[in-house]
């Protein structure tokens, strides 16, 4: 006799969530903290998406590494206030520094660019004033750049590429080589000859030209687990949400007018409301498959530019590298140039001492390269800023293919809205328009964008009735 398989089991929700990254999280924070009961549904069997904490079985005392190392700036609003809202305490999570840049090369002096306690945007050109490693015709060459975008309040008539914007500015190419190449890796993860102008303007105008503090570098004291994703969870939690994990979101449909069904592998669930807040390639499989199986979604789903986000991305990759528990660099930062390791970061501030994580963002030869090769090589860039560095005892090497969108020109021109044409379905991530690279603030501000559309639309509604 042939066992018939039984159907997925219904279960009717309120606000369903696809995705428990960063952005999910904090537009399940929003509703929750609004009175809203949510549903998360995350394809993993942990949350955070990109940014979170991993145990790595292998590697020394199985210490628990972020997935992508990362740092934020005084200038993310959006992210310090959520914390904020969640309790979570900034002296606890974050060791704050003023900015403060330290470059070095094998074939160039040091670079260092430190901000002053001076009002902005005072501080960033007393920085650039006394900043050392440049020739005064070059720091000078910086200042007239920062006074005149700051006469056209960093808006571009047309988007072009930083590249061509830095030309345009008679920027030179040790200038570009030291400051503006590395600066550009590290918010927009694009290279320079195709990242978007404006979206960088953007990240520079709220960092360097209304507090002082905005330029501040916040460096994590725990993994991105203990900071966000977890008291995030607790707050859902306590307000009645919950949240499911391996469960994959596989069809997207609508029942009614008014009502979706959600497919997984384990369960069918019923809500009104739905956010997909899931990568792009993701969220456009899920999108596409819903219009071709909803007569009523012919129109266009995404605002307004059409059905399908069609991105490029860019890869990040991570190697941590454990030397003696003394083992310290110069800075808590280090930049490095003529070089494929391009940031330093010393992990003793979150508690790892002798661990030192090296980024290495976009495309470049230590992508041909084999784990081994590429911690022997970066291994001995260290040495650029450290003489004396130690011999390496472990390493581990994080890539990830997919780490970011490519924040290419004209980028803002494809970005989505929060809400669709859709009625209930919303879109949540650091992709859509936030007008901020793929970073930690955008997606923060995405998802609470898209939770205040929620919120807007169901006064709306019921106002109407």
């Amino acid at each position: 006799m042939i066992s018939k398989k039984s159907s997925p089991i219904q279960k009717n929700k309120e606000i369903i969530i696809i995705g428990a990254g960063w952005s999910g999280l904090a537009c399940a924070v929003t509703l929750a903290q609004h009175g809203h009961k949510i549903c998360i549904l995350e394809s993993a069997n942990q949350a955070g998406g990109r940014a979170r904490g991993v145990s790595f079985k292998h590697f020394l005392n199985k210490q628990v590494l972020d997935n992508g190392q990362h740092i934020m700036l005084g200038a993310y609003h959006e992210t310090l206030s959520l914390f904020k809202h969640l309790n979570i305490k900034k002296n606890h999570i974050f060791e704050r520094q003023h900015l403060n840049f330290n470059l070095y090369s094998p074939t160039h002096s040091q670079i260092q660019l430190k901000s002053p306690i001076l009002p902005a945007p005072l501080h960033l050109l007393a920085a650039f004033i006394s900043m050392q490693g440049l020739a005064f015709s070059e720091r000078l060459k910086i200042i007239k750049m920062t006074l005149r975008l700051a006469v056209t309040q960093y808006k571009l008539k047309q988007d072009m590429s930083v590249s061509n914007l830095l030309q345009q500015y008679s920027q030179s190419s040790i200038t570009i080589s030291v400051l503006w190449e590395p600066l550009c890796l590290a918010t927009m993860n694009t290279p320079i000859e195709t990242a978007s102008a404006q979206v960088f303007l953007n990240v520079l105008k709220d960092s360097f030209s209304r507090k002082r503090a905005d330029s501040d570098l916040l460096f994590f004291r725990q993994d991105l687990s203990s900071t966000f994703s977890s008291p995030a969870i607790d707050y859902i939690l306590h307000h009645g949400g919950e949240i499911q994990y391996r469960e994959k979101a596989l069809k997207l449909r609508r029942d009614t007018e008014h009502s979706f069904f959600v497919e997984t592998s384990q369960t069918q669930y019923n809500c009104k409301t739905i956010v997909i807040a899931t990568p792009p390639h993701i969220t456009d499989k899920l999108l596409v498959h819903f219009a071709s199986n909803d007569i009523a979604s012919e129109q266009n789903i995404l605002k307004p530019q059409g059905a399908s986000l069609s991105y490029q991305y860019e890869a990040i990759c991570t190697i941590y590298l454990q030397y003696p528990v003394d083992t310290r660099l110069p800075y808590r930062m280090v930049g490095l140039f003529d070089s494929i390791a391009q940031w330093a970061i010393d992990r003793s501030v979150a508690n790892q001492p002798g661990l030192i994580a090296v980024i290495i963002s976009g495309p470049g030869k230590h992508q041909k390269m084999s784990h081994q090769q590429l911690a022997e090589a970066v291994h001995k860039e260290l040495s650029f800023c450290l003489p004396d560095l130690p011999e390496l005892i472990n390493f581990h090497v994080i890539r990830v293919k997919r780490a970011t969108f490519s924040c290419r020109v004209n980028i803002e021109q494809q970005r989505p809205e929060n809400d669709t044409h859709i009625d209930g379905l919303f879109l949540a991530g650091d992709y859509t328009n936030t007008h901020y690279p793929a970073t930690l603030e955008g997606a923060i501000r995405s998802g609470k964008a898209a939770a205040e559309k929620i919120i807007e639309a169901n006064n709306n509604r019921s106002f109407t009735l």
